[in-house]
This record gives structure tokens, C-alpha cells and sequence, in this order.
């Protein structure tokens, strides 16, 4: 049960590490008092603004955040279009006395609905064998609402003031993008 509480932590926290980094750059925005606010084209289907981050960046982060917190051995983020994270982390355990290694992989779907990045947790296994949600779901899904709940803290802080909200997320085998719009 702690390997695969250190699974998804793991890969929620790599998750959040992306979609961090990618509004981070927001604070490079110019802040725009409220009444010089720029509004939306009427039926224009592309974002005022968007912030990408790289996969390549991102499993670099995922790779500092690992050594510092100890969590597990390795940690490897896959974006996979449309919008899914996918998160390996290899962890080994005491079991009776013996070591086991294994590999906790989560599965996640990432969206914006109402200028608010949602997660949705499709699959969870470990060590290629599918975990039952009714096992870990409390704990994961504290961890993902928990997750949720900063993202989108931090969003509407670096947000704030420019004008803009979340209209979209697009996760691509290459990057995740932020697309912004109006308000």
C-alpha cells in the first residue's frame, strides 16, 4: 500500500510540476489594470495568449523533484495526445524482510472546464498488474484534489490582473500548452 501511496504521489506530483511550470511563465505576462482589459473576438476559436512547456523540460524537472524528495529511484513523465500525462515511478519496498522493486504507472487525464485545470485519474497500476480503485481510492484521490486545488491556486494568483483566464489545455506528445483567453 506505501508503494503505491509513493506511486501516485510521484506521479501527481509530476503532473503538477508541468502544468506549474507552464503558468510560471505567466508571471512574464504584463499586468493590465482590470479596465484596460482586452475582450475576446466574437466567435474566435484561438487563445488571446498560450504558454507551452516542453516534455523534455518537464521530465527534467520530474527528475530534480525525485533526487530531492527521495521518493522513489526514477520517475519518468510521457505526454500522449489528447491530454494524458502518464507518470512511471520506480520504487523499491521491504516486504518481509525482502526487496522488491516495481514500477507504479498513473495515468492521467488533464483539462480546463471553467478556467480550471481538472485531473482525472484513468489508470493506475503497479508492476503491470491494474490496481483496483476501491483499494487506493481515498488516499489517491485526496492526493489528486489536493493537486488540483494548488494548480488552480496558482493559476488564478499569476493570472490575476492580466486579464486572462484558462480556456484550454493541450497536452501533445511534445508539450503541454496553456491556451488563454479573454475574459
Amino acid at each position: 500500500m506505501k508503494e503505491i501511496a509513493i506511486g501516485c504521489i510521484g506521479a501527481i506530483l509530476g503532473l503538477v510540476v508541468g502544468i506549474v511550470l507552464t503558468f510560471g511563465a505567466l508571471s512574464l505576462l504584463p499586468k493590465t489594470d482590470p479596465a484596460e482589459k482586452v475582450a475576446s473576438a466574437v466567435g474566435a476559436s484561438r487563445a488571446d495568449a498560450m504558454v507551452t512547456v516542453s516534455a523534455s523540460y518537464l521530465n527534467a524537472q520530474l527528475q530534480q523533484i525525485v533526487k530531492q524528495t527521495g521518493l522513489a529511484k526514477q520517475a519518468t513523465l510521457t505526454l500522449v495526445a489528447p491530454n494524458i500525462a502518464q507518470v512511471v515511478v520506480a520504487v523499491d519496498t521491504k516486504i518481509l524482510g525482502q526487496t522488491i522493486a516495481g514500477n507504479a504507472t498513473a495515468r492521467l487525464r488533464v483539462s480546463a472546464q471553467n478556467g480550471r485545470v481538472l485531473l482525472a485519474i484513468e489508470k493506475l497500476d503497479v508492476s503491470g498488474i491494474g490496481v483496483s480503485q476501491s483499494l487506493v481510492s481515498p488516499m489517491v484521490e485526496q492526493l489528486r484534489a489536493q493537486a488540483e486545488d494548488q494548480v488552480n491556486k496558482m493559476i488564478q494568483r499569476e493570472l490575476q490582473g492580466t486579464g486572462l483566464r484558462l480556456s484550454n489545455i493541450r497536452v501533445t506528445p511534445s508539450e503541454i500548452a496553456a491556451e488563454l483567453a479573454a475574459q
